[in-house]
């Protein structure tokens, strides 16, 4: 592989979940990241790396040689949406990550340097389900914890942003992916829902008992279950059962209870 000199474009973008600046270099052959980066990733990701082919060569343009220490398959995100790719890890790699030409092909990524702006140009319904299947690796079941501490009042409804215990690729709006959220504990009630993986997720939780809900950071409330195929087809006929959703939130502010088991006197005192 020959690293050259040419015309950068640097543009923020998402290596795994993690900010950075990517430099997006068609002159470059592979993709890269530095291992200052590498280590920053969450053990998720870095457990999963492996020893480069013996094979390989990475040179600069003055054929010096760059040593690679990892390889692994990250998610990157430019201009919000994702794609999952094969990348090299090079200690002493002047950047944090370099987007390379086999990136740029296999992904169709257009790039606008007068405007400063890149993208992945979009494919045939057909072709993405297939790029899902090689890419989206994400597991069946998930367990979402608190991502802060939160006090929940008798009767009242509190909205938690919440995180995977392990992480997981951003896909959101992609049906193929869609997930239903059921509550660890009968308190407090969590509003079941259907949602996909992504970067900030926030639920609804409902104290329905008389006492005060103390909820600790890190404390797990929900299970995410990936919905089958069955679910998924009857969803986009419209006919899958409304108990699914008990607890749907209507607005950010308001409860549908209609499927619950509480009392008149209870719906009345949380609304």
């Amino acid at each position: 592989m020959n690293i050259n000199s040419n015309t950068p474009l640097i543009l923020p973008g998402m290596v795994a979940g993690r900010r950075t600046k990517l430099l997006i270099d068609s002159g470059a052959s592979l993709t890269l990241i530095n291992l200052q980066f590498f280590l920053q990733l969450p053990h998720y990701y870095r457990q999963k790396a492996q020893s480069p082919p013996p094979n390989l060569c990475l040179q600069l343009a003055d054929r010096s040689q760059l040593y690679v220490k990892y390889v692994l398959s990250l998610p990157i995100t430019i201009s919000n949406s994702t794609r999952g790719h094969r990348i090299y890890v090079v200690p002493k790699l002047w950047r944090s990550c370099i987007i390379g030409n086999d990136l740029i092909r296999k992904h169709n990524l257009q790039i606008d340097g007068g405007h400063q702006y890149a993208y992945f140009k979009s494919k045939k319904s057909a072709q993405l389900q297939q790029e899902r299947k090689e890419t989206i690796n994400n597991d069946d079941n998930y367990v979402l914890i608190a991502n802060e501490r939160i006090i929940i009042s008798p009767l009242h409804v509190f909205n938690i942003e919440v995180k995977p215990i392990k992480p997981f690729l951003i896909t959101e709006d992609d049906e193929e992916n869609e997930y239903e959220v059921t509550s660890i504990k009968e308190a407090p009630c969590v509003a079941n829902d259907i949602i996909t993986p992504r970067q900030h997720m926030t639920l609804q939780l409902a104290d329905l008992t008389e006492r005060t809900i103390i909820i600790y950071k890190n404390q797990p409330l929900v299970t995410m279950t990936r919905l089958n195929q069955t679910q998924l087809n009857m969803m986009q006929h419209g006919t899958i059962s409304s108990a699914t959703k008990q607890m749907t939130s209507t607005t950010d502010n308001e409860l549908n209870l209609i499927n619950t088991d509480l009392d008149e006197y209870q719906k009345e005192k949380i609304k």
